[in-house]
């Protein structure tokens, strides 16, 4: 049974906001959740840096910061910002688990739990070395499962000495744990393999639907989007190389000259430049990319958008894109490259069409352009979804549950 009195929670992460992404949105917004649930919350995390690979203006690259958001205390330690290259990636890893590992213990109060992220799985022997010290249980949460996801995009090889020295890490971190939360159904029953003794828990991501609809739209936003025909195809998140972007220019440039529809990419990333580039060398009018935009923004352009586009590059276990909920929250159709729970999560409210399936994703997207009163239907049916079974207060109320369930006595 949990001790008496306000539980403490430590969250590690290398990725908080200020930064934008899925893992900053869900453990921040979770944090905010736990705090009225009546958690003292403190958070570990590095200098915020992604995904740019350097310090943001504004935060002093050589020492611990401290500062609060929204009722949490977050300490950032330095560590090594990249974005580029493997080497240099994993020295950025590494650099945070040893920054944490050493500097935690004098930056934060001992917690009751300590709840873990990963990837990067490099955190993990941070994990240990704190929960050892602080003599407290952690909780690990899954929200990509690695190394498998590495060995699907190819950056490692499955039977290589590195990968198979990962597995263990990986194995060793799940066995270890009090308890591990997923993000989907495939990460727990790829966790139940491993450590079948360990408890469970899907948590999956969600969104707070008061933030987001068509009523968010404002002038901005769609001045933003422009004043040509419809409908709207938007991409709001990462332009990294997993989402396999080149498949919607590859869609615009394929797209019929007589039909309606145009494209617009909102982010930043790794493959922004390149993406940049073949827009304006292949001369792909129908495409608009546009910069990175707060996270506050995000709401009115999804609200002046008619499509939601979500895409990965290929089948990568476990991995199901958080775009998907703000989009159901939004009321817009998704068409959505991938398959397996992706594919399944959105049964009713989009159209799903394997990677890799230029035909196929034509067709669907010709079909939802042509067809308003379809798009209307799906769109009603995700926002649905979005207000019930993935509403984030429904969601952080298990999650509050489960936390409390592995402190220890």
């Amino acid at each position: 049974m949990p001790k008496s009195g306000s539980p403490r929670l430590c969250i590690l992460t290398q990725f908080y906001p200020p930064e934008m992404g899925a893992p900053q949105a869900r453990l921040s917004e979770s944090a905010t959740r736990l705090i009225e649930a009546g958690w003292t919350v403190e958070v570990l995390t590095a200098l915020p840096n992604y995904p740019a690979g350097k310090i943001f203006d504004g935060y002093n690259a050589l020492r611990p910061v401290v500062e609060r958001i929204n009722g949490a205390r977050v300490v950032r330690v330095p560590m090594y910002p990249s974005k580029e290259g493997v080497a240099k990636r994993l020295a950025s890893y590494l650099s945070f688990a040893a920054s944490a590992a050493s500097l935690g213990p004098l930056q934060l109060s001992r917690p009751d739990l300590l709840w873990v992220e990963s990837p990067p799985i490099f955190i993990g022997p941070a994990a240990w070395a704190l929960s050892t010290r602080w003599r407290c249980p952690y909780v690990l949460n899954v929200s990509d499962l690695w190394p498998e996801s590495i060995i699907r995009v190819g950056m490692m090889k499955s039977d290589a000495p590195t990968t198979r020295a990962l597995q263990l890490l990986e194995h060793t971190m799940y066995k270890r744990a009090a308890g591990i939360t997923g993000q989907s159904t495939e990460i727990i029953k790829h966790v139940a393999a491993i450590a079948p003794n360990v408890p469970t828990e899907e948590i999956t991501n969600g969104v707070d639907p008061t933030r987001f609809g068509k009523r968010h739209a404002d002038a901005h936003a769609k001045s933003m989007l422009g004043e040509k025909p419809g409908p709207i195809f938007m991409y709001a998140g990462l332009f990294g190389w997993a989402q396999g972007l080149d498949q919607i220019l590859d869609l615009a440039k394929a797209w019929p000259a007589d039909a309606p529809g145009r494209f617009v990419l909102v982010g930043d990333g790794p493959e922004r430049e390149r993406l940049g580039k073949r827009v304006d060398d292949e001369k792909l009018d129908r495409v608009t990319l546009l910069p990175a935009q707060p996270r506050e923004r995000i709401p009115a352009l999804l609200a002046a958008a008619d499509i939601a586009i979500v895409s990965l590059g290929m089948t990568i276990p476990g991995a199901v894109p958080s775009k998907i909920y703000e989009a159901m929250a939004s009321s817009l159709p998704i068409l959505l490259i991938a398959d397996g729970e992706p594919a399944r999560r959105i049964e009713g409210c989009g159209t799903a069409v394997n990677p890799g399936d230029g035909t196929a994703l034509l067709a669907a997207g010709l079909t939802m352009a042509r067809d308003e009163s379809a798009r209307r239907l799906m769109g009603a049916s995700g926002r649905a979804l979005a207000e019930g079974r993935y509403h984030r207060d429904r969601i952080a109320s298990r999650l509050d549950s489960f936390l409390r369930a592995r402190i220890a006595p």
